[in-house]
């Protein structure tokens, strides 16, 4: 009962606007409020900038073959959504990333050149929210671009599950440096609310990036049987360990663009096995997670 009502919230919350966009209800008290206030061309000036900025995510991740599910339209900003909870080419997730900051920058540059010749305080703003946005989504922090350029860069070299395990960390360390930063604003007395959004939605997103890690291996060790299949050709990253450690320990380094060989060693560091990532998975299913490699 507790699911659908929280169902019916989620439904009651957005409005549908043709097939892939919805829009959040209070969406409309903050634009009414905006007219009242006088505010209105700085309020919908903002929100363009942001919808740019999404589809330029949008047209990317359509260039490159990624499904977009729908955009929503929030009282504070704009969210293009992926059909795939992640990205397996880490080379793709970098420039769907990349693409939104990228046009911001462009833009940027071409209303500051504009403002040289036209003085208009629209203008001025729109250089000046474009700067901004570029700025505040190169934060190393999911579910920011930077954070995802970032997570890409790792995964090409680590695999996903680490990337994801150290991008986490890195995500923690940087709201907790804007927490320390937004306090000092505070305290010399100069609030300001853009600071208090960006860590609340920093926050808020940390326990949804870090269930994702625990979905990602998941959903990895399930396909694991026909990743190779699949692919046909992978290539192969080749660690060694010893007999008596845990075969646990292969999780946190699963990938979805390699596949992995492990060499067991003995205590005179001679290969004694050699394993394939899927029956080390496979022991781990039927054996559980305690279980050493000397034992598979």
């Amino acid at each position: 009962m507790k699911a659908l009502r929280k169902l019916w919230l989620r439904k009651f919350y957005k409005i549908k606007l043709g097939k892939h966009i919805f829009i959040n209800i209070w969406f409309f008290p903050v634009a009414l409020c905006s007219f009242l206030g006088g505010y209105w061309k700085f309020f919908f000036t903002g929100f363009l900038v942001a919808l740019m900025h999404e589809l330029a995510h949008v047209a990317c991740a359509l260039a490159l073959k990624i499904p977009v599910s729908h955009i929503t339209i929030f009282p504070f900003g704009i969210n293009a959504k992926l059909k795939t909870e992640y990205i397996k080419n880490s080379g793709k997730e970098f420039f769907i990333a990349f693409s939104g900051p990228f046009l911001n920058l462009f833009l940027f540059w071409i209303a500051t050149a504009i403002s040289i010749f036209v003085s208009n305080e629209i203008v001025s703003f729109f250089a000046d929210i474009n700067l901004a946005i570029c700025v505040i989504n190169l934060i190393p922090a999911l579910p920011l671009d930077g954070g995802r350029m970032l997570k890409s860069i790792v995964a090409s070299k680590y695999g996903i599950i680490p990337a994801h395990n150290f991008v986490h960390k890195m995500s923690k360390i940087s709201i907790f440096l804007i927490g320390i930063f937004t306090i000092i604003i505070l305290f010399a007395g100069k609030f300001n609310f853009s600071l208090v959004l960006i860590f609340s939605f920093l926050l808020n997103n940390l326990s949804y990036e870090e269930s994702l890690i625990s979905h990602i291996a998941f959903k990895e060790i399930i396909k694991n049987h026909c990743k190779l299949k699949d692919s046909q050709i992978l290539p192969a990253k080749i660690f060694c360990a010893t007999e008596d450690s845990f075969a646990s320990g292969i999780i946190r380094r699963l990938g979805c663009d390699y596949f992995l060989i492990v060499h067991v060693n003995n205590h005179d560091s001679k290969i004694v096995k050699t394993l394939t990532e899927t029956q080390i998975l496979s022991a781990l299913t039927a054996h559980g997670i305690r279980i050493r490699y000397k034992d598979i």
